[in-house]
């Protein structure tokens, strides 16, 4: 974690919500049930606080993690489809953002899901985080759930399969038919989902 987050930047997204809410240290320390040791390391001392400290504190702060993690959000890219129909990336210079998804950095790419051949698992309007690092499908992708840019031009949500013919896939649904020996441009394997209902 030492290397994944931006101390300095945490301590400031938490003094800037000290000073909103009027506390000092030893506040914070009792609404975060912590004790002022703890607060003052966090504060000074340790560059890689405990998850659990760091959302004791977001919580006696009345923030999210994400926010106390000082991490910009994602721009999403557009939407993917669940179902048969294509998908598409937005092209808009009027890019959405979305949360970005609690101890994941690096650069990553958010599509909203439409349709519903996933459900259960995945829901209209909830948000998929995968990064996009090479073209292609890496062997262990296989038996995945992942984003997957066919040839056609579509962009699908769909859990990786091999296909009957060497180098295509199949794509395989929850509750739809399978969309078999598909050529894949590439494929990316879901790190996170942010439910829709997390965004209302």
């Amino acid at each position: 974690m030492a290397n994944a987050i931006d101390i300095d930047r945490i301590r400031a997204s938490i003094d800037a919500a000290m000073k909103r809410k009027s506390y000092s240290r030893r506040r914070l320390a009792t609404e975060a049930g912590l004790g002022q040791t703890s607060i003052r390391d966090l504060m000074e001392k340790t560059d890689n606080p405990g998850i659990g400290t760091l959302a004791r504190v977001a919580g006696a702060l009345e923030l999210s993690l994400t926010d106390i993690l000082a991490l910009p959000g994602v721009t999403l890219a557009g939407e993917i489809g669940a179902g048969g129909e294509i998908a598409f990336f937005n092209d808009s210079n009027d890019h959405e953002t979305v949360p970005r998804p609690p101890m994941i950095t690096g650069e990553l790419l958010a599509l909203r899901v439409t349709g519903e051949s996933m459900l259960p698992k995945y829901e209209p309007g909830d948000i998929i985080y995968v990064r996009r690092e090479h073209d292609g499908v890496h062997p262990s992708y296989v038996g995945e759930y992942c984003a997957v840019h066919a040839s056609d031009g579509g962009t699908y949500l769909k859990l990786l399969s091999h296909g009957a013919t060497p180098g295509r896939f199949t794509l395989r649904s929850l509750n739809a038919a399978d969309m078999e020996d598909v050529e894949v441009l590439w494929a990316s394997p879901v790190l996170f989902i942010m439910p829709r209902r997390a965004l209302a």
